[in-house]
């Protein structure tokens, strides 16, 4: 698309991850930058080097903005709330609010696939990605995904004739109004960043933006066992097609017994549930039966069916799609399997962090679940999922500032064997004293994770150097 920046005076707010990015890429293609963080110059020593350019000026430590009233257009990190006053502002004097992922569209040549929803973006996000590379399709995949690119270095850099696929969240969605993703997909809908949008509403209002520019020649992607994604076919102007375990849909992605159709006009014939390798990733035991495999992996065989639409509307075709499901190890830090310690496998699920994954990640188990949980809540609700939770574990043990709230609700319903921890390293500890050969020790929050550690990512390893660290004190003692 061709959207010239070439003179203008940009205001970039916050100097993280995707602030870096907007201001390298502005300033390459002729744009004065000037760039705003709160904090002090020696904190941000790494990313005003990323940025060092004559065209970029980077203004640190300080509240106040000085001289954005000049400024032709303000682009707002994604931590900054719509209702920030310096966006208010701005507005007001009717200077243009451009989220990243919004200036990425106007200045991408390649089609956009854009993926949201509260749980099971990332994995859908790369898994479209996988099917559009295995079918010939040259595919750019990040964006709000973590470890990846921002949207807007992969629109920077792409070809006519790419697709870029990219993991959008609410806040980066929530001041958009001109972004056009030829296939959006919608994952789901649950509670989660109330902390931020104040209401279940606003949180999926700013969900639905991700449609709201589309047109008839696109192709919009929701899930039929999600009440509110129910609700926003009508506010769709692009085809609609649904993915269901339960329906058939046309156009749609379903179920015929175990096997994944996709039909986009006509039904095409994928693969079937067990070849999916992120479906079984871990010895089942004596888990066999295909129906209670789907039960319990529901939510990873949604992800597969929304991602075939997707890629199939992109250009993938049905052996590539069935090819990358059959290769796909899975995401980081998304229940990667970290190791087997006496009997005792060890999964990283540290980028749970809501109720409603909390539950699905324990629910996917076959085997017994130790639990380690907690962290920073994000005003969401835990009594229905700690009720589930607490049916299902043998044991929790709990980390951060929910901990003493999560206890309370485990043991209020019924589940004795709780524990607190300082630090992961006690709580993996903790754990493994009430596991025994045979069970699972899951990290899977449902909180984030700010309290304790600067993001999920960084939680995720910490959990894996813990249990490391255990192997080696095991393997000692058998010395």
């Amino acid at each position: 698309m061709d959207f010239n920046l070439s003179g203008a005076l940009v205001a970039v707010i916050g100097l993280g991850r995707t602030g870096v990015a907007v201001a390298q890429v502005l300033s390459r293609r002729g744009a004065r930058v000037v760039v705003y963080d709160t904090k002090p110059e020696q904190e941000l020593a790494e990313e005003i080097q990323a940025v060092s350019h004559p065209l970029v000026e980077v203004i640190a430590g300080r509240d106040d903005f000085p001289g954005i009233e000049k400024a032709d257009m303000v682009v707002p990190s994604p931590g900054v709330p719509a209702d920030a006053p310096v966006l208010v502002g701005a507005r007001e004097r009717g200077v243009p609010v451009m989220p990243e992922i919004e200036l990425a569209y106007r200045i991408s040549r390649a089609p956009i696939v854009a993926v949201t929803g509260t749980n099971g973006k990332t994995t859908t996000t790369a898994l479209i990605g996988a099917m559009l590379c295995a079918s010939g399709v040259k595919a750019r995949v990040g964006g709000n995904m973590a470890p990846g690119e921002p949207l807007i270095l992969l629109a920077d850099a792409a070809a006519q004739d790419e697709v870029l696929v990219a993991e959008v969240s609410s806040f980066q969605l929530e001041t958009c109004t001109k972004f056009r993703p030829r296939a959006a997909v919608l994952t789901n809908i649950s509670q989660d960043h109330l902390n931020r949008h104040g209401s279940m509403d606003a949180y999926a209002s700013a969900k639905a933006r991700l449609f709201q520019a589309q047109t008839e020649d696109d192709l919009a992607v929701l899930n039929a066992g999600c009440p509110v994604s129910r609700t926003l076919e009508g506010a769709c102007r692009a085809k609609v097609a649904w993915f269901s375990l339960q329906q058939r849909f046309s156009p749609g992605a379903y179920l015929d017994g175990d096997r994944l159709v996709a039909d986009l006009g006509e039904p095409v014939d994928l693969i079937s549930v067990g070849e999916i390798r992120l479906i079984g990733w871990h010895n089942q035991g004596a888990l066999v039966n295909k129906r209670e495999l789907i039960k319990r992996r529901g939510f990873l065989v949604e992800n597969a069916l929304a991602a075939s639409l997707a890629a199939l509307f992109m250009g993938a075709s049905a052996l590539g799609i069935a090819e990358a499901l059959r290769n796909f190890k899975g995401v980081p830090h998304r229940m990667e399997p970290v190791c087997e310690i006496g009997g005792v496998l060890f999964i990283n699920n540290s980028m749970c962090t809501n109720p409603q994954a909390l539950v699905r990640s324990v629910e996917s188990c076959s085997r017994p679940v130790v639990l380690i949980a907690g962290g920073r809540n994000k005003r969401l609700d835990f009594t229905q999922a700690a009720a589930r939770v607490a049916s299902l574990v043998k044991g929790a043990v709990l980390i951060g500032e929910m901990a003493d709230e999560l206890r309370r609700l485990l043991r209020e319903n019924g589940l004795d064997a709780v524990e607190t921890a300082r630090t992961m390293d006690e709580a993996v500890n903790l754990a493994v004293e009430m596991a025994i050969p045979g069970d699972v020790v899951m990290l899977a929050p449902g909180c984030a994770s700010m309290d304790m550690y600067s993001d999920f990512m960084e939680r995720g390893e910490a959990f894996k150097r813990a249990v490391e660290r255990l192997g080696s004190c095991m393997d000692e003692g058998v010395k």
